[in-house]
Parts: C-alpha cells; sequence; structure tokens
C-alpha cells in the first residue's frame, strides 16, 4: 500500500509543478514563439539533469540501446511535445470553460483506454474516481463562463489532440518499461524532445531574435526548464509504475487546482467559492483512486452479519 501511495504522490508531485507554471510562465509563453520558448526550456532541462544522471545513475548515453530510444522518443513525443504544442495552440482560441473541460477528460480518456486496449478491468473506485477529477474542473470553471469567450473548431480540435496525447502518455508510460532509470528517462524526454522542436524553433527564429528576450523571461524559461521538465518528470516516471494508469491519468487533474494555487500564493488572486470546493473534490477523487471500494463493502456486509 505504501508502494502504490508513493508512486500516488510522486505523479501527483508531477501535475502540480505542470499546473504552477502557467500563472508563472504566462506572459513569457504568449511574448516569446511557441517552438522557441519550448525548444530553449527541453535544452535547459537536459543540461539541468544530464550531472544528475552521470554522478547518481551512473548513466553511459552512447551505451542505450535504440529500443530504449525508440519508447523515450515516444513519450517526449506524445506527452512532451505534442500535449503542449496543442494545448498553446488551442487555449488562445477557446473559451475558459470548454478548454477546461477538455482538458479534463484526460482520467477518462486515460480509463477507456486502458480497458479497450490493455483490458484493464473496470473498477468501482477507478470510475468513481475519474468522475470526481472531472467534476472539480467543471465545478472550478463554472463562473469563467459568465466572462464569455467564444470557440473556435480549429481550438477545440486541437485541444482535443492534446488530451488525447497527454492520455496516450500516461497509459504508455505505465505499461511499456524500459532498463533506463527515473532520471535518465527525464534526461532523455527533454533531449528528444529539443530535437523534435528543433525545425520548427529555427524556423520561427528567421523572424524572432533572441535578443530581444529579456532578463525576466529568461529567468522564467529556467525555472520552466528545470521545475516543469526536468523535476516533474523525475517526479512522474518515479511513480508511473507503481499505480495504476487510471490513477495515473486521475492526478492531471490537480493541474488546474495547482494553478490556481500559485496564482494566489504568488499573485495575488482571490479564491472563489467554488475553487475551494473543487479543491475538496479533487482530494476526495485522489482518495478513492487507490481505495478498493468492493472490498469495503465486502467487510461492512460480514461485520454486519456476524453482529
Amino acid at each position: 500500500m505504501l508502494h502504490k501511495i508513493s508512486g500516488l504522490l510522486s505523479v501527483a508531485m508531477c501535475f502540480i509543478l505542470v499546473g504552477s507554471s502557467y500563472p508563472i510562465a504566462k506572459e513569457a509563453m504568449e511574448s516569446i514563439p511557441t517552438w522557441t520558448f519550448t525548444f530553449i526550456t527541453f535544452i535547459i532541462g537536459f543540461l539541468f539533469l544530464l550531472p544528475l544522471t552521470l554522478r547518481k545513475e551512473k548513466t553511459n548515453w552512447f551505451a542505450i540501446s535504440l529500443k530504449n530510444w525508440m519508447i523515450v522518443s515516444l513519450f517526449s513525443l506524445l506527452g512532451a511535445v505534442l500535449y503542449t504544442i496543442f494545448l498553446l495552440y488551442g487555449l488562445p482560441s477557446t473559451s475558459a470553460i470548454s478548454a477546461s473541460v477538455i482538458t479534463s477528460a484526460a482520467p477518462a480518456a486515460v480509463m477507456l483506454i486502458s480497458v479497450i486496449f490493455f483490458r484493464e478491468k473496470l473498477k468501482a473506485n477507478s470510475a468513481l474516481s475519474v468522475f470526481l477529477a472531472v467534476v472539480s474542473v467543471i465545478v472550478m470553471t463554472i463562473p469563467a463562463s459568465q466572462q464569455g469567450g467564444s470557440n473556435t473548431l480549429t481550438g477545440l480540435f486541437f485541444l482535443c489532440l492534446s488530451t488525447l496525447s497527454n492520455a496516450l502518455n500516461i497509459v504508455l508510460a505505465n505499461k511499456v518499461h524500459t532498463t533506463l532509470k527515473p532520471l535518465t528517462m527525464a534526461a532523455g524526454v527533454c533531449l528528444t524532445g529539443a530535437v523534435f522542436s528543433s525545425p520548427m524553433a529555427i524556423y520561427e527564429l528567421q523572424s524572432y531574435q533572441l535578443s530581444g528576450i529579456t532578463q525576466g523571461q529568461a529567468m522564467v524559461m529556467l525555472y520552466y526548464g528545470i521545475f516543469v521538465w526536468a523535476l516533474a518528470y523525475i517526479f512522474f516516471f518515479r511513480g508511473i509504475t507503481r499505480i495504476s494508469a487510471a490513477s495515473a491519468g486521475m492526478c492531471v487533474a490537480i493541474t488546474p487546482i495547482a494553478s490556481m494555487a500559485c496564482a494566489v500564493i504568488f499573485f495575488g488572486d482571490s479564491v472563489r467559492t467554488s475553487d475551494l470546493l473543487a479543491t475538496i473534490i479533487i482530494i476526495f477523487s485522489i482518495i478513492f483512486s487507490e481505495i478498493d471500494l468492493k472490498k469495503i463493502f465486502k467487510r461492512s456486509n460480514k461485520i454486519q452479519i456476524n453482529s
């Protein structure tokens, strides 16, 4: 049980780091071209992790097999590059509530993929936790619908692709195992992510000058590379194989909660009643994700019969 709890906390920490980055990196991500921002932060993440892999895990980068590189590249393409790019392209042309509802469907998508393609049993606790996770995000974003905003078909399509990419990455990371350790996996994702995003970054740099990046934006990119790519992926790969894919997918719902908390603590945003309610719901969804409801009901029935 402790093994599962530690895995759940590790994956949850990954999405807490990702969510907390939204308010901090928002301005830099809006002013720096998308692929350029992604490429530079991937490089920063890899340079941060490289000495750690050599010292802590004694990684021989030249001895990594082609199979492991292909697995790392798949995780990088789905969970880092495509997820982030689709999200950044979709958000500007969709309303806040529509974007949140679509992205909150990731836990449900993970559960469906696991059940249909990997023959996982649909457990009552997993279904309940996913339902609560989706409800928590919807509750949080209901007030945002009053602010207006319009949706475009293209924006909604990109957000659906982003959600699907994230769901596929979580399921595959849970099912496909490698001989690489978490630090090396995280560094590999950053390195291959930089490779994948480099062609479009080079194209953007033809019309964008890096000299225009301010010191503040540079610090945000340094933060993003270390905390959102490097550290978040270390937590992700440390925990993903210890829990079910459905539980890992449920942790995605923590992202907007972490974003809200960061905005309140560091930027003075106010806390709404709906935010607090959503936080309570997501806490219950985390609890239910690793609780076997059937066993609890059986035990309670036995106690009633014996009494």
